[in-house]
């Protein structure tokens, strides 16, 4: 008789961002402090225009990424190679939306575990259609890891 391979368990943490040190800094923390592989996505929260022609017409899906610079990126890189096997992946996705419900199907489409942010950094905004990310997550449904003082890499659980 063949016995199965038990399936390695994964936790996906989402984690708005500003694609800063500090939001590498906060995906640290959720990885040195996790029993299981963690895949990360890193989000920003924008709302959108109320005009069908402003939705239809606009390129603000494109310019986001230019706020991702190629040092963000490389810093991820480094954990993961520093990680192994813990850091399971990371992905950068948007969330484009002025309300819960659309932000919930989000979290649902990328099977998100919980959400992680710092405390003391919280989300700045990146531009003037940025979200207010703290106020939405909160009310997400989903555990919340709060990060204080990612310096000195403390995650307090689920508040």
């Amino acid at each position: 008789m063949q016995t199965k391979t038990p399936i390695a368990q994964m936790k996906t943490i989402v984690i708005p961002s500003d694609f800063s040190q500090n939001s590498v800094d906060v995906a640290e923390t959720v990885i040195r402090n996790s029993d299981e592989s963690v895949k990360i996505i890193f989000t920003h929260l924008f709302r959108t225009g109320d005009g069908i022609q402003e939705m239809l017409f606009s390129t603000y899906r494109k310019k986001e990424y230019e706020y991702v610079s190629e040092a963000f990126r490389q810093q991820c890189d480094i954990l993961q190679d520093l990680f192994g096997r813990r850091f399971h992946s990371y992905e950068i996705d948007f969330f484009y939306g002025n309300r819960l419900a659309p932000f919930k199907n989000f979290l649902d489409y990328h099977g998100a575990d919980g959400i992680a942010y710092s405390v003391d950094y919280g989300v700045p905004a990146l531009c003037k259609s940025s979200l207010d990310a703290i106020k939405v997550v909160q009310k997400a449904g989903l555990p919340l890891y709060e990060v204080v003082g990612a310096e000195k890499n403390v995650l307090v659980d689920k508040f």
